[in-house]
């Protein structure tokens, strides 16, 4: 009974060792923002993921669009006409550098 208790806490282990490297330092957020058009949903759906890592990356990002500190990857949108709007479902990934 302890060596299948062994082995499977030492499986458990392994798997959430390899996810946690393979992921070391980066976070996946999603937003969804509605505006006047495709390109300025997509925008305010971005500036929330980025609030959503840290509302210290917010100015910098109003500046110039940067997020400083981080890798921006993964970005993926999914935008419909909303009534005379779009609404833009986006996800994003952010990795430190």
């Amino acid at each position: 009974m302890k060596t299948i208790t062994l082995a499977c806490a030492l499986a458990v282990a392994a798997i959430s060792f390899g996810a946690g490297t393979a992921n070391a330092g980066c976070m996946t957020k999603a937003a969804v923002a509605t505006s006047t058009s495709a390109d300025s949903a997509k925008w305010f759906a971005l500036e929330t993921m980025v609030q959503n890592v840290s509302w210290g990356l917010w100015p910098g990002f109003l500046a110039n669009g940067d997020v400083a500190g981080y890798k921006v990857i993964n970005k993926q949108y999914k935008c419909s006409p909303d009534g005379g709007m779009v609404t833009c479902h986006g996800r994003a990934t952010f990795c430190a550098k």
